[in-house]
């Protein structure tokens, strides 16, 4: 990797954006609150802030929760569902709280019915990263 480094700041995300020795693909590591929570990547220090920029929204607008590598929107917005992304945009299923308690439950984009359920959105947003097979430094 090259010594240059880029980096992307939001209250509680950082991006630190690196490029590879040619600059032919960069890297943004993500850290929320201090610990890793995914990777961004693209052919341009442009697309990597795009996709930042992204996020940032998903955080801001949406309600998003960014958490092992995964997010679910509608969390910190009172929605209490909405979709499970993977930081660069894909959708990998829909997450719903139930309303008279916390528990939680993980549709897999495609299927019918939930596959993962969880006393908590913390909990089954755990749940989803064990499932996705996402690791991060803070595991």
């Amino acid at each position: 990797m090259s010594s240059q480094s880029w980096k992307e700041e939001h209250p509680f995300v950082t991006c630190e954006i690196t490029a590879s020795e040619d600059e032919s693909h960069f890297v943004g590591a993500l850290t929320y609150r201090g610990f890793e929570n995914g990777r961004l990547s693209g052919p341009s220090l442009e697309a990597v802030r795009g996709q930042f920029q992204v996020l940032r929204e998903l955080l801001d607008q949406r309600g998003g929760m960014l958490r092992r590598g995964t997010i679910m929107v509608g969390y910190h917005n009172d929605d209490l569902k909405g979709d499970v992304l993977l930081p660069d945009g894909e959708v990998v299923g829909y997450w719903e709280m139930e309303e008279d308690d916390d528990t939680s439950h993980f549709t897999p984009d495609g299927h019918e019915e939930s596959t993962l359920s969880a006393p908590s959105a913390w909990m089954l947003q755990d749940s989803i990263a064990d499932w996705l097979g996402v690791y991060c430094d803070n595991d």
